[in-house]
């Protein structure tokens, strides 16, 4: 594919390759960054954009599957700036990146772009003088007649010489483009990691390379995916506050047209990007883009696409900038994208109403929407994509919501004056999405052995056997009712469960319990399949982990509809 400008007569000014020496994973994202901005001044210079044809008139590139060549006239820093100056924009003080946003609804509205300026605000431009901006505002926008939305966010502040890549780039280009060597701040090449304090700052290098790899940094961020990660508490003299933690993702670029043809879908397959934005973990950020991008090349028989994570945001001992708190890299197989869907589909994240207070100005518009996160999702993710099963250690809290769950543990202690603890309160929330989590275990591709399937139905059986005898004696007489009565059973097996850390505790308590159920027909025809989860030497986990799956979805007419968990919307974004 080519781009005729000035003409092909000319000497090519700077060609680079996927192949070229010294092309790591962020120096492949800004050659993929820089593809896709080439093709979107194609696009709108054809719609008759200026700044696109300005652009054609001074530069002239050739593209193709594995590289891209630029030519142009004259000296190299004019030129390169006005290409940068293009792939970098700013519309009423939030991003526009045409590379990203290439649709009209999205360069006029600026909602449609604020996770991926939210994104970037957190990782390569989180410090205010990388990048400064304003105080931070509120604002609401409507999703239709009777529902609004608050979103929160900070503007760009206008400043001389535009964005900071435009000063780096005239450090990069200070002797030439056939300077050896050039060098670029740590903060830039590896966001959160910054350079120690004293002494140890001296001996840590800043990035060091040819020009031509450096500009090709300045356009990596344009092919990383932005992602919202669950708030955690930060330590500080005033006691705590909650602060965002974000992931950039990263794919390893193997075909420039692929990425091309495939990044933009991850960014429609949801009509709300406030919904889409959101996960509850890595291994949730990995498989929302693997099964948008990856599970399409899987269709053309392509590749596997490795993805490479980093969840970003601020620690109580260091409060100066957000640090890297967790880096993955996977290769997503094939098994965990195609369960993972499944599992969207019953787990998505969801808009949810609330009550508002009336307020004396009948004119002003309040937020009546907030976004609510499945609980079970970042574990489940977390457990398909390492190639764990989809219900182990379900019950468990997961580390990325412990916050978030103490703060709601902390609510439910001074409201009630009742204490619980945070895997109780984490049992109580996933009972909420109980029909949603039976009909998970109810898809047949969710699991690796029919025995899996079986056992869980053989305690299905017992809990409801132990519900029967749990009804006869309430009828017999007593002040509790049904309900109270099968919540303390449920909650004594569950922490009879939970205490079984060994595969001896283990089998004692799940045979006394089965016992106790009085047995089945199920369990007589998979008692061989039944001992030999419960006496295998490493797996004796799965038959645990599938009572304690039992406990969340076991439904039944008699106990109704659990009771709601009263949650909160997390109120905007710090940025």
């Amino acid at each position: 594919m080519e781009k005729k400008g000035l003409g092909n007569h000319l000497t090519p000014k700077v060609q680079w390759s996927l192949t070229d020496e010294g092309m790591g994973v962020l120096e492949r994202a800004g050659l993929a960054g820089l593809y896709l901005s080439l093709t979107a001044a194609e696009e709108w210079a054809t719609r008759g954009d200026p700044q696109a044809q300005e652009l054609q008139s001074i530069i002239s590139w050739e593209l193709s599957d594995q590289s891209v060549q630029l030519r142009w006239e004259g000296e190299d820093l004019p030129a390169l700036t006005k290409l940068l100056e293009w792939a970098w924009q700013v519309k009423n003080g939030v991003f526009y990146l045409p590379a990203v946003h290439r649709s009209q609804d999205e360069r006029e509205h600026l909602y449609k772009r604020l996770d991926t300026h939210r994104g970037l605000f957190q990782t390569f431009f989180q410090h205010p003088k990388v990048l400064p901006r304003e105080k931070l505002i509120a604002e609401i926008i409507q999703e239709d007649e009777n529902h609004f939305f608050q979103v929160t966010y900070q503007k760009i502040k206008d400043r001389r010489g535009g964005l900071p890549q435009v000063k780096i780039l005239s450090e990069i280009l200070k002797k030439g483009m056939s300077r050896e060597a050039t060098s670029l701040s740590a903060s830039w090449i590896c966001p959160g990691a910054a350079k120690r304090f004293g002494k140890a700052a001296k001996e840590e290098e800043n990035w060091g390379g040819p020009p031509k790899l450096g500009i090709l940094l300045l356009f990596a961020p344009l092919a990383c995916v932005f992602l919202e990660l669950p708030r955690t508490k930060v330590k500080t003299r005033g006691g705590g506050q909650f602060k965002p933690n974000w992931a950039f993702l990263v794919p390893e670029i193997q075909s420039l047209m692929t990425f091309g043809d495939y990044f933009p879908l991850f960014r429609y397959q949801t009509p709300a990007d406030f919904l889409r934005v959101r996960v509850q973990s890595l291994g949730d950020a990995a498989l929302l883009f693997a099964s948008a991008y990856a599970a399409r090349s899987m269709e053309r028989r392509l590749r596997l696409q490795k993805v490479y994570i980093t969840a970003m945001g601020q620690v109580s001992h260091y409060q100066g900038q957000k640090v890297r708190k967790k880096i993955l890299e996977l290769t997503p197989s094939e098994i965990s994208i195609k369960r993972y869907e499944r599992m969207m589909g019953h787990l998505p994240n969801e808009f949810r109403t609330r009550q508002v207070n009336k307020v004396e100005d009948s004119t002003q518009i309040q937020a009546n929407l907030w976004i609510r996160q499945p609980t079970a999702r970042g574990r489940i993710a977390d457990n398909l994509v390492h190639g764990r099963p989809w219900y182990q250690d379900l019950l468990w809290p997961h580390p990325w919501q412990l916050d978030i769950l103490e703060s709601h543990r902390q609510r439910i202690k001074q409201r009630e004056n009742e204490s619980i603890s945070l895997e109780h309160l984490w049992f109580n929330n996933l009972l909420f999405e109980r029909r949603a989590l039976m009909d998970l275990a109810e898809e047949t591709g969710m699991w690796d052995s029919p025995e899996e399937q079986a056992l869980l139905t053989i305690f299905h059986q017992t809990l409801r056997q132990l519900l029967n005898k749990e009804e006869e004696a309430q009828k017999r007489g007593g002040s509790r009712n049904l309900g109270e009565r099968w919540d303390d059973r449920v909650q004594a097996v569950r922490r009879g469960l939970m205490r079984a850390k060994t595969r001896e505790l283990n089998r004692k308590f799940l045979m006394e319990f089965l016992a106790e159920g009085g047995g089945s027909k199920e369990l007589t025809e998979k008692k061989e399949a039944l001992w030999r989860f419960l006496n295998h030497p490493y797996d004796w986990q799965k038959a645990r982990d599938l009572a304690l799956l039992a406990l969340v979805t076991f439904i039944d007419k008699r106990l109704g509809k659990p009771k709601e968990i009263a949650e909160t919307e997390e109120a905007g974004s710090d940025e």
